[in-house]
């Protein structure tokens, strides 16, 4: 959990250049050819995990030189290149292993840094032929601001906001999306002036930077801040403003509503709670859509009695956000149900308290959320389970940025179901599709 300060605070995770975004290769899951030179990239991954960039890069450019399609090595050659801040010679080897490469996985994880990057060199560079969700589930992460990426963020206060009485909240709307590194990616209009935005049930707000605003043509908020953002990453507390925006999504539009703003954003902004709170919602992860129909007042519930069926799970609300129980290989935690995380995220609090041992050699990744970048160790737990579902051999990361508290519960346990979240009832209804 992230503290409060002053009006707006933020919370944000993983990952996910639209919001959480992740910097990853999966080290285990990548066969290196028998022609590259094993000693050398074995050190550059050893050095890099020492955060020794310089000596990575020599030992890099060796396997490389041994092995020109290595896409592991080039891959972790332009990281290194990055996590030193040489920027221009990073978006040249990102873009030449793109170029050479189109369908690896190393050019997967390099897309996924040049957006942030350089945007307008990527759309000039070739697309990949394999599904986006293909790549996105090999990866052990996902991302956001956050993660893994994913990206959670909090600001504001915690309980809900009245609705303008000049909002146009229809009785039920559908609104498709696109999946992008396993985000859902809507088009929203701020002021008339068209935006994506991540749809986020980890976000309890609105948030947006100065950035994006400017890209769309809004002027941003001026004058002395309102309040401090804190989130993964090793930035530091970031400046936040109130402002009030007309913000349509849909058939869904929210009249002077109330958005926070930092200066940047890693990646698109999120569209959080306090815009769809009035609405029960179904997600079809294969239709790609989002079914909003506005909340009624009734007695009785559509499902089954949830402690009769496992496919109803029960939540509670912390703010907010959605909070459900978990558990970890046979140990019961509660975790964040945050759609805006790509990926499934421990704090280290819970390592300790479920008995985990984060392996020596487990997987590094670069995690950027609210606060900037920071390092984040995956590895595999035996199960995971909620309700009905359960996932064996599971990866999980821990981000080195303190996250107190509890973890995400992000896309990568829960995209082969459709589901419903219900917040008269306190449930999600999952369907496997």
């Amino acid at each position: 959990m992230t503290k409060k300060t002053g009006k707006l605070s933020f919370r944000s995770f993983a990952l996910f250049l639209a919001q959480l975004t992740i910097l990853s290769i999966v080290l285990q899951g990548i066969a290196l050819p028998a022609q590259a030179a094993p000693d050398a990239f074995a050190l550059g991954v050893k050095q890099f995990g020492a955060k020794t960039y310089p000596l990575a890069i020599a030992s890099f450019k060796k396997a490389i030189v041994a092995n020109p399609k290595n896409d592991s090595a080039r891959y972790y050659y332009a990281l290194s290149l990055h996590y030193s801040k040489n920027i221009p010679a990073a978006i040249k080897a990102y873009a030449e292993l793109i170029r050479m490469m189109p369908d690896s996985n190393g050019a997967s994880y390099a897309r996924i840094a040049l957006a942030k990057l350089d945007a307008a060199l990527l759309s000039s560079l070739p697309p990949s032929r394999v599904a986006q969700q293909q790549y996105s589930q090999s990866s052990s992460t996902a991302s956001a601001a956050a993660a893994g990426g994913a990206s959670q963020a909090q600001f504001r206060q915690s309980s809900p906001v009245a609705s303008n009485p000049n909002d146009k909240l229809p009785d039920d709307c559908r609104i498709y999306y696109t999946l992008e590194n396993n985000s859902f990616v809507l088009d929203a209009y701020v002021n008339g002036r068209p935006m994506k935005m991540i749809f986020d049930t980890g976000a309890e707000d609105c948030a947006f930077g100065k950035d994006n605003l400017a890209a769309a043509g809004v002027a941003g908020p001026t004058g002395k801040s309102t309040g401090t953002a804190h989130g993964v990453g090793d930035g530091g507390a970031q400046a936040t403003w109130d402002m009030r925006v007309d913000l349509k999504v849909g058939t869904i539009e929210r009249k002077s509503f109330e958005i926070g703003v930092q200066d940047t954003m890693n990646g698109y902004p999120l569209l959080g709670q306090t815009f769809f709170q009035d609405f029960t919602y179904t997600i079809d992860n294969g239709a790609h859509s989002i079914h909003f129909v506005k909340k009624r007042k009734a007695s009785g519930s559509a499902y089954a009695d949830p402690a009769r069926d496992p496919n109803n799970v029960p939540f509670t609300r912390h703010g907010n956000e959605i909070v459900v129980n978990v558990s970890v290989n046979g140990r019961p935690t509660k975790m964040y149900f945050d759609t805006g995380a790509t990926s499934c995220s421990l704090s280290k609090e819970q390592v300790k308290q479920l008995g985990l041992t984060i392996p020596e050699d487990a997987e590094i990744i670069e995690v950027v959320g609210i606060a900037g970048s920071t390092r984040a160790k995956v590895f595999n737990v035996r199960s995971m389970k909620m309700g009905a579902i359960e996932k064996f051999d599971f990866p999980v990361h821990v981000c080195d940025s303190e996250m107190a508290g509890i973890g995400l519960l992000g896309q990568t346990f829960y995209n082969d179901h459709q589901y419903t979240i219900d917040y008269e009832r306190g449930l999600i209804h999952f369907l496997r599709r």
